[in-house]
């Protein structure tokens, strides 16, 4: 029997499924121990952040705000006076909520795109927020197969950028609604809650760049004939490609490297180190976009093989 982590084939770049690729990444992400810096990012605004009128509002009342993000974003006011006696006939304890569809479009396919970005600021006649504040949907094409994801990030009078990685939201090549709602049961009879939006706008790099460079091991056995490697290509168009480099170094000497020409996504390298062990220590990983100074790194330890001779 072989040492484990020790793969067959030639080096490779896979292009992993979405919920696999997050699970992996999630796992792995602590290993990273340097990011190149991001470039600047590309924005496109979904909505006038201005506009309330586009908006429907239940149970709420909406309009625009004179104040504005940290970032100059012009933001929507949304005022709910919490009561759980004049919701709707069958739920008088109800869901406060405002939303808006999105035109039938290309404005429905955010695949091309890396985040959905939002500034939020929230403030209450309570002393603090419920753990679970304020909602946001998302239908993905529609309400069955909608995506939501509690806005737990909020704290009371302050603003908070939240930037929502897409690889998070399935399906959404066909976004086509948006909205922001509330849980009356978690907010006492008269509560008051103002909630300033600003945004929200899909965002991506403006030049590709490498993320969430990690090993698929922590530690492998000293002789292995490949070092697994994963990360993510970032602000790269649809139907494009950047070229990639990825070295395995021992302190100055580069023992493995692989130059390919990917697309945007999660991504599986496996350097092959040749027939000359690697032997025990620490090795660097490094990678970035092929002509860029900035690299990304990340660590590996190499330990002795129970099959060592």
């Amino acid at each position: 029997m072989g040492p484990p982590f020790c793969y067959r084939g030639v080096v490779k770049a896979v292009q992993l499924g979405a919920t696999v690729a997050r699970r992996i990444m999630a796992a792995i992400g602590f290993l990273a121990c340097g990011a190149p810096a991001a470039p600047p990012a590309e924005r496109h605004p979904l909505f006038d952040p201005s506009d309330a009128k586009g908006w429907s509002v239940a149970e709420s009342a909406l309009e625009p705000s004179k104040e504005r993000a940290p970032d100059g974003t012009a933001a929507l006011r949304w005022r709910v006076t919490v009561d759980h006696t004049a919701g709707e006939p069958k739920y008088p304890i109800g869901w406060p909520r405002f939303g808006r569809a999105i035109p039938e479009g290309p404005a429905r396919d955010w695949s091309g795109w890396d985040s959905l970005n939002l500034w939020l600021r929230a403030d209450t006649s309570r002393g603090e927020l419920p753990r679970e504040p304020v909602g946001l949907g998302l239908h993905t094409p529609d309400k069955s197969s909608s995506f939501q994801r509690p806005l737990s990030e909020l704290r009371k009078g302050e603003w908070v950028e939240l930037d929502i990685p897409l690889r998070e939201i399935p399906r959404h090549g066909d976004v086509r609604h948006v909205q922001f709602h509330i849980a009356e049961s978690k907010y006492a009879h008269g509560d008051t809650l103002d909630l300033w939006v600003a945004g929200p706008e899909l965002r991506r790099p403006a030049a590709p760049v490498l993320l969430g460079l990690a090993p698929e091991c922590a530690v492998l056995y000293a002789d292995a004939a490949r070092v697994p490697v994963r990360f993510r290509v970032s602000g790269v168009r649809p139907g494009e490609t950047a070229e990639v480099e990825v070295l395995l170094r021992r302190g100055d000497e580069t023992r493995a490297k692989a130059a390919l020409r990917l697309g945007r996504g999660e991504h599986r390298v496996e350097l092959v180190t040749g027939r000359a062990p690697l032997g025990p220590g620490e090795c660097e990983i490094v990678a970035g976009i092929a002509g860029q100074p900035d690299k990304a790194t990340a660590r590996i330890r190499m330990v002795e093989s129970p099959w060592a001779r």
